[in-house]
């Protein structure tokens, strides 16, 4: 019997818990198709079965709005707070019926979608199949209370993002100002001191410029490479033999997100003795790395550890490692990275098959213009480790609030663990 028809005295429920089909308490629709020749910039945001994909200057659906995948990507529920527009690929609630839309929102989050899905390659779920899904919901008292008791989570959560967000601008806007536009350069051949910069900084620039391969440069300054920053390791080929259900995370493409974070949520594993053998492939907090082959070839990823659980490395995954000459570079790297004239040579460069790769001779060739002085790079260096340690301490703190977080949803939405048992908890979050 599914998990949502047991008997609420099973659940230990009050009876003013009401048992049926998620029909009875929702009804949810197809998305409507809009092409990319058809979108026109604007605020309005543009739901996939993967989620946020675009904008659009016109809505289909009056916000608040919970939309869930219907084709593709299907398991993924999201709330979206203001008017939108759900894509064909997705299903929508077009009718909460009385129902909180952000206790809907993490409803829907402990459906099994899949076993409503077509099994097909991609799969599919139908509405209909949904629809008959036997479920319990609370009153609309109760739901209240829940989707705020869950949502004082998601809060810290976003608050966390949008400050790790700030702290990558800032690193991006110190690395565009020295390393792209020169204005320290510019600034000291004007005769005017660097905005920002104290005297001894200030006095690791030139003063003027000089003509290059690729235009003028600062003076001294010449075009490098990656390589002149760092050494390029790729992870170890791991067999299917060495993996276990039990053990230390191994770290695949897979998990190189392309948002600058690295996903160890779905990872398999090796065993001790296993990780023993490959001892230099083990990962540690601030490493950063890239992917090398498949869809997210040059996109990098902060790795971030829990429970001072060691993640170790597979191959067709590069690690950068510090320079024999210019020490730990990773921070300067990474923020490079964020920028298309640097991720596109690593596409571009990739082997033009089916399936693009490159080797970690081909990423320490990415080009870009390096200082004659090494103290400029300590310098930087100096201003964003700061940063992006806090920026690895808040991915920590993300990681330890979303698993409260996913700890604590199946149970307040069945019902086995009510709000004032919760509160604990919550309170901890809140303080």
């Amino acid at each position: 019997m599914h998990l949502f028809a047991r008997s609420l005295g099973d659940l230990g429920m009050s009876s003013e818990w009401e048992s049926g089909k998620l029909g009875d308490f929702i009804e949810l629709k197809r998305g409507y198709d809009l092409p990319q020749a058809k979108r026109v910039a604007g605020a309005v945001p543009l739901l996939s079965s993967s989620g946020l994909s675009d904008y659009h200057n016109v809505a289909m659906v009056k916000g608040p709005g919970v939309v869930t995948g219907r084709y593709g990507t299907i398991g993924q529920v999201y709330y979206v707070e203001d008017d939108f527009w759900p894509l064909n690929t997705t299903l929508y609630v077009k009718d909460f019926k009385g129902n909180h839309p952000k206790f809907i929102h993490y409803f829907l989050k402990t459906v099994d979608f899949f076993a409503y899905s077509d099994k097909a390659a991609v799969p599919g779920v139908n509405r209909n199949h949904l629809h008959e899904a036997r479920c319990v919901v609370p009153p609309l008292s109760e739901q209240i209370e829940i989707a705020a008791a869950l949502g004082v989570f998601d809060d810290r959560i976003a608050l966390l993002r949008e400050t790790n967000a700030t702290l990558e601008a800032i690193a991006q806007a110190l690395f565009n100002s020295w390393f792209v536009d020169f204005d320290p350069v510019h600034a000291k051949q004007q005769g005017r001191a660097p905005e920002g910069m104290d005297e001894a900084t200030a006095a690791l620039f030139p003063d003027s410029f000089e003509e290059s391969e690729v235009g003028v440069v600062p003076k001294g300054w010449r075009v490098g490479s990656i390589g002149n920053l760092a050494s390029v390791r790729g992870g170890f080929a791991y067999k299917s033999s060495d993996f276990s259900d039990e053990g230390l995370p191994v770290l695949k493409i897979k998990n190189i997100v392309g948002d600058g974070t690295v996903d160890a949520n779905d990872v398999q594993r090796i065993s001790p003795a296993m990780a023993e053998k490959t001892t230099r492939f083990g990962l540690k907090d601030g490493d950063v790395l890239m992917a090398m082959t498949g869809a997210t070839i040059g996109k990098v990823g902060i790795v971030v550890t829990l429970n001072n659980e060691v993640p170790y490395l597979n191959q067709r995954v590069a690690k950068f490692e510090e320079g024999k000459e210019t020490g730990n570079n990773s921070w300067l790297i990474f923020t490079a990275f964020q920028n298309a004239f640097m991720s596109d040579q690593i596409v571009n460069a990739a082997s033009g098959s089916a399936q693009p790769n490159i080797s970690t001779t081909g990423i320490e060739s990415a080009r870009l213009i390096v200082p004659n002085n090494i103290m400029v790079l300590k310098a930087f260096d100096s201003i964003v480790a700061p940063l992006f340690l806090l920026w690895v301490n808040n991915q920590k703190q993300e990681k330890i609030l979303a698993a409260l977080r996913d700890t604590l949803l199946p149970r307040l939405i069945s019902g086995q663990l009510r709000i004032p048992e919760a509160e604990v908890t919550i309170e901890e979050v809140t303080a």
